[in-house]
């Protein structure tokens, strides 16, 4: 599975640096420096994403891009990437998240109130339903920063450290600033937010070629976004393509 293999890549890229298993032996949680160093590898040697959006249209006064998914093409509009680049932005400025990579931010699952979805989308083809969807004002993506930050780290970090404490962050397409949402009731940290309809969405990976960029403090973050999970196999033809939110598969 995807999630299996990231995270077994990951982990001979922190033992090669480390020299030693990742935290406490467990594959799934990496401590702070682990993750800190494998996300400056990743940025420099890392693989990119192989069908990343291309912002360039965006900065000759066009509204409007090209791009695709699954190899079929549709047009996106330029607020859709500017919304976006603020809303990671926002989370990283809170320090919420610190890295766009499968150790922290990866994923952007996209949903809309289900009332608008009842209303607008409901009977829409499969494949007309994103390039549709990404036109829409109620548009919203939900974010789960840091799952794999050791819950040790967590316990030690001061008093203002919030990465790892907060697992479910909601960004908006309609200016409204970004929002880190409390634990459930249940004490789930990482969920989806009941009331919306959810899609898949957009990968995010770190690399110093990538093709968008954004500052951060003094720091320039330059990453790629793609509708393609294109780090994994292409599905067989005919197979139905199932949203599990941000989420990995351990073996």
């Amino acid at each position: 599975m995807f999630g299996s293999k990231v995270i077994t890549a990951v982990a001979l890229a922190v033992g090669f640096f480390e020299g030693t298993s990742y935290a406490g032996g467990d594959p799934w949680f990496f401590t702070a420096d682990e993750i800190a160093r494998t996300y400056e590898y990743q940025q420099q040697f890392g693989a990119r994403l192989r069908n990343p959006l291309k912002r360039e249209q965006c900065l000759y006064g066009r509204n409007e891009v090209t791009t695709s998914v699954q190899g079929r093409e549709f047009v996106l509009p330029c607020r859709f990437i500017t919304e976006t680049i603020r809303q990671l932005r926002e989370m990283l400025e809170s320090g919420v998240a610190k890295y766009l990579f499968p150790l922290d931010v990866d994923q952007a699952v996209l949903g809309v109130p289900l009332e608008v979805w009842n209303k607008k989308y409901a009977k829409l083809s499969r494949q007309d339903v994103l390039p549709a969807l990404l036109h829409e004002p109620n548009l919203v993506a939900v974010y789960h920063p840091a799952q794999h930050l050791t819950p040790v780290t967590n316990q030690t970090s001061p008093a203002t450290e919030i990465w790892g404490l907060r697992r479910t962050v909601i960004g908006y397409y309609n200016g409204q600033t970004t929002q880190v949402l409390p634990p459930r009731s249940d004490g789930v940290l990482a969920y989806k937010p009941e009331g919306f309809h959810w899609l898949g969405g957009l990968t995010l990976m770190a690399h110093h070629l990538g093709e968008l960029q954004f500052i951060n403090g003094e720091s320039v973050v330059t990453f790629d976004m793609s509708f393609d999970d294109d780090r994994a196999a292409a599905p067989p033809k005919g197979a139905v393509l199932v949203d599990c939110g941000v989420c990995f598969v351990r073996q």
